[in-house]
């Protein structure tokens, strides 16, 4: 990371201010059901807007949705793409709706299975303007490089203790600063690198908060897990998998290269 700008403490209450969530999906219902309906399940607190961009382009979604809104205590906010965007440029449409300071932000294929992570998650952000986003998983599903993170304490507000796992970002050129997991995180922060389809995929733009000097953090206690594995989604703007020995080798050449140039652009932290 470079020293040449650093986060400085948001103007944003974290510990009061209101949150939206926003969340993207692609023709998985049944997944996005049961993300949805855990997650209302744990929520500390009601979202001011439960935003959900649905990228296949079927109306399904909000059939799928019309269950769950008693839960909410409020209409869905509901973007149907009308063609495939991706990713990256679905975030961008969605998040230009968020009016909140707040954002949690969520994929359709995510099981939440405890309170207080909301509430923990402030805590951290108020703590520490230089994370940007509190994630939620298991330390056995870190990356290697940062599963040995030490814990820091903090109090919840209630006179409660509770652990949160800062990363370090000098573990990898790319990662540990920026991720679209589950996770609470500021409006603004985000706002600084958009449109971010136009820094490439989810590495890229954790690259770019790094070089902003963000790093992630997550809470010690886990409050979710994966669950879409083997219900994968193509994205659009993603390259196509490499097929043959030739193309998986140029390929994992090129990342090589690029994560190289990157770890010395990075400078000292």
């Amino acid at each position: 990371m470079t020293n040449e700008t650093q986060p400085q403490a948001s103007a944003i209450d974290a510990l009061s201010d209101p949150f939206s969530v926003v969340l993207t999906s692609c023709n998985r219902f049944t997944l996005l059901r049961e993300t949805v309906a855990s997650l209302l399940a744990h929520l500390d607190e009601k979202p001011e807007a439960f935003i959900v961009i649905e990228d296949s382009g079927l109306e399904e979604v909000r059939t799928a949705l019309a269950p769950l809104e008693p839960a909410l205590g409020k209409p869905f906010e509901i973007i149907i793409n009308a063609e495939q965007l991706g990713q990256m440029r679905a975030i961008d449409k969605a998040y230009r709706h968020v009016r909140t300071p707040l954002v949690f932000h969520c994929e359709d294929d995510w099981e939440f299975f405890r309170t207080g992570f909301l509430r923990e998650s402030r805590r951290v952000l108020a703590a520490r303007p230089d994370v940007s986003m509190v994630g939620l998983r298991p330390r056995s599903e870190f990356n290697p490089r940062v599963r040995e993170t030490a814990e820091i304490s903090l109090d919840d507000g209630h006179g409660a203790p509770f652990g949160y796992l800062p990363f370090d970002p000098r573990k990898h050129p790319e990662y540990f600063s920026y991720s679209f997991n589950p996770g609470l995180r500021r409006l603004a922060d985000f706002k600084r690198f958009q449109p971010v389809a136009r820094l490439g995929k989810e590495e890229d733009v954790s690259y770019y908060f790094k070089r902003a000097g963000f790093r992630m953090a997550n809470l010690a206690e886990p409050a979710v897990r994966h669950l879409g594995d083997g219900a994968h989604v193509d994205d659009p703007d993603s390259k196509k998998k490499a097929k043959t020995l030739p193309q998986r080798l140029s390929r994992s050449i090129q990342k090589r290269i690029k994560r190289v140039r990157r770890l010395f652009e990075q400078g000292p932290v």
